[in-house]
């Protein structure tokens, strides 16, 4: 079963104008589709974050040829980074397990359950400029309004579980909207509420939150600060466990966590790790040190989606509620037929087609690639300087991801 074609297709993808501690969402983000063919006609398809193409072509001479069973070989062989591995080896396991009439985590191993429950992850965020989203479209630029998105995700997915992208406003804020999320779903009806700042507090002010909030029960407090010694000094303070996928997202940031445990709970990424394999080997790991594992998620379409379905389906040591993003992408803006994938009471049911269960289509995809022709994003600087008039670049440069991108720490 060798891979006889190679097709890599980047695209791009609305973004609602969120917020977090760099500043604002560019209006669209880049994500790169992995198509692989057999002789016989079997494909599959995987999926990564930005541009991948000149890395894939890169590994393109071996990668033609290559027995598509053969993913530990192929892994040894590949030159460059772990998200663009990621989605060549996603595509390799869609169509080998579609050979073996097998859906993915099946193939790989067996499922540790048949639906995976999700995360809301809230932002605080501008009105989207002309509505494309399926949800949220409307501002929430206070704790009052993050409460109301928090509503419209629950009532619309069913999540139990609920997180805040802090780390924009003023820590004050972030302590009110997470008091008034709390008092609006208590932890006695089942919901838990975890907080991610993406590392802009200072170790102080990751104390003083955490000792503000305790009393709200979180779930976690994911990267308040910088790194796992400045993680293990906020420990000292609070009983909250330590979440991260900043300073403890690749391998070889095991080990240093390892010696001094900094962080309680990793929020594995197939992407980040290097494939739904690489996700299994960190729930391995978890089990291990003693250590959760949750997921984390960035602006995926329906294969990623697929994908971290299948990995999380896969992996027993899954003990969180894994992040997704999927619910801010646009209704009618993903690549593969039938619509997006559905959460029914915060979960999503495994499909039992073979392979990842989703098809690309071919006319969507088209459109969606077409879309990188209408120029860059934009980084919507005039909805920053409606709030931070002084805000400026931090690289001097008026483009590129999130504006302005504050330093660290901000608070």
């Amino acid at each position: 079963m060798i891979i006889s074609k190679l097709k890599i297709t980047p695209v791009a993808t609305h973004d609602q104008p969120l917020l977090n501690s760099t500043g604002v969402h560019e209006s669209y983000r880049i994500r790169s589709i992995v198509q692989i063919e057999t002789p016989d006609g079997c494909t599959g398809a995987g999926e990564t974050y930005g541009d991948a193409t000149a890395e894939i072509e890169a590994n393109r001479s071996w990668i033609v040829g290559h027995d598509l069973q053969q993913i530990t070989h192929a892994r040894l062989l590949w030159k460059g980074s772990p998200g663009a591995w990621a989605a060549v080896e996603t595509a390799m396991l869609d169509a080998a397990a579609r050979q073996a009439g097998l859906p993915v985590c099946d193939y790989i191993g067996g499922r540790a359950r048949d639906r995976v429950e999700w995360a809301a992850y809230l932002f605080y965020k501008f009105a989207d400029e002309n509505g494309q989203g399926e949800v949220a479209t409307g501002e929430t630029l206070d704790p009052e309004g993050f409460v109301r998105q928090a509503e419209e995700f629950v009532e619309r997915y069913g999540f139990k579980a609920l997180k805040i992208k802090g780390g924009f406003f003023h820590p004050d804020v972030d302590i009110e909207t997470f008091r008034l999320l709390r008092k609006r779903f208590p932890k006695k009806d089942g919901y838990e509420i975890r907080i991610d700042p993406n590392a802009v507090w200072s170790i102080e002010t990751s104390i003083r939150v955490a000792r503000a909030i305790e009393e709200y029960e979180p779930q976690y407090l994911e990267d308040p600060t910088d790194s796992i010694v400045d993680h293990l000094e906020v420990k000292k303070h609070t009983d909250i466990p330590m979440a991260s996928n900043m300073c403890v997202s690749a391998f070889s940031h095991v080990k240093p966590n390892a010696q001094i445990e900094g962080i309680d709970v990793i929020l594995g990424d197939h992407h980040h790790w290097g494939g739904i394999l690489a996700y299994k080997e960190t729930g391995v790991l978890c089990r291990v040190m003693g250590w959760g594992l949750s997921g984390h998620s960035n602006n995926s379409l329906g294969i990623s989606q697929a994908a971290m379905l299948h990995a999380c389906a896969a992996t027993p040591e899954l003990s969180f509620q894994a992040d997704t993003h999927y619910p801010w992408t646009d209704t009618d803006a993903d690549i593969i037929k039938g619509g997006k994938l559905q959460f029914k009471d915060g979960f999503m049911e495994v499909p039992d087609a073979p392979g990842l269960g989703v098809e690309i289509d071919e006319d969507a995809l088209a459109e969606r690639h077409a879309a990188l022709n209408e120029g860059p994003p934009q980084n919507r600087k005039e909805m920053i300087f409606s709030l931070d008039p002084l805000a400026k670049p931090r690289d001097g440069s008026w483009t590129g991801f999130n504006f302005p991108n504050y330093s660290k720490p901000r608070w």
